[in-house]
């Protein structure tokens, strides 16, 4: 039995665990703000009409039609003074407007902010903490063998859900596609290659399915755990509420 850890070990592992979930939803929010944010100034940008300087100036202004060639270039003004003061207020007054304004994505929505790249990291690290306690928890126990744990506890983190959660699975009591999803979707993030870089754009029904699944299965962790602490899985369901009643 790992007699190494004690108390400790495991307050940390929950303040680890909290401190991701946190993150994550902060970086959900943060991109939804934003995407709502594009919305409104594309809006606002209609009613800014451009001036006879602003199209002086875009007529002698030639641009390279590549994008090599644009990161390349030294981007000169192409709109006068005032017309880019009045552009930087709308943006201004759309980020504003977005913390406190209601908006309906619908469930289809494909989040394209860079931010989403928090929200899946910071999920996934957070699910991989649980993991890792749980495991802790089933070797102090005496549920698991010091050698499976030495085992269990440096593999995969889809082999150590599929371990802990194996009696489930044999049952057909739980399922773990969402949480693969999850991890495939962190994976991208991971390795963000040109083409992750440009499909990773989960729809917001895909994380509400994610959410959902993770919390049945840290629920389940935490019937057998019994710890005298908040609870993670309500955690992320209040979270995902709070997410669709603003957003959806």
């Amino acid at each position: 039995m790992n007699n190494k850890h004690d108390i400790d070990t495991y307050s940390k592992l929950a303040l680890g665990a909290s401190f991701y979930l946190e993150e994550s939803f902060r970086c959900i929010y943060e991109s939804l703000e934003y995407e709502f944010a594009a919305i409104l100034f594309s809006q606002l940008l209609e009613n800014i009409e451009p001036s006879v300087e602003d199209r002086k100036i875009f007529a002698k202004t030639s641009l390279p039609n590549d994008a090599i060639g644009l990161l390349q270039s030294e981007i000169p003004d192409i709109l006068s003074e005032p017309t880019t003061k009045m552009m930087s207020d709308a943006w201004k007054n759309a980020q504003l407007r977005s913390k406190t304004e209601n908006h309906k994505f619908g469930l289809d929505h494909k989040i394209d902010s860079i931010e989403i790249l928090g929200h899946l990291n910071n999920f996934g690290f957070f699910i991989e903490t649980i993991i890792n306690r749980h495991l802790l928890f089933l070797n102090q126990s005496g549920k698991i063998d010091d050698f499976s744990y030495s085992r269990f506890s440096v593999a995969k983190v889809m082999e150590r859900i599929i371990y802990i959660f194996k009696e489930d699975l044999k049952n057909n009591t739980i399922h773990l596609n969402e949480v693969q999803n999850l991890f495939r979707l962190r994976n991208k993030t991971v390795h963000y290659t040109p083409d992750n870089a440009k499909v990773l754009k989960p729809r917001i029904s895909e994380l509400i399915k994610i959410w959902t699944q993770c919390a049945k299965l840290i629920g389940k962790l935490e019937i057998q755990e019994n710890f005298n602490e908040e609870s993670f899985s309500e955690r992320i369901l209040y979270h995902s509420l709070r997410l669709q009643k603003k957003w959806n």
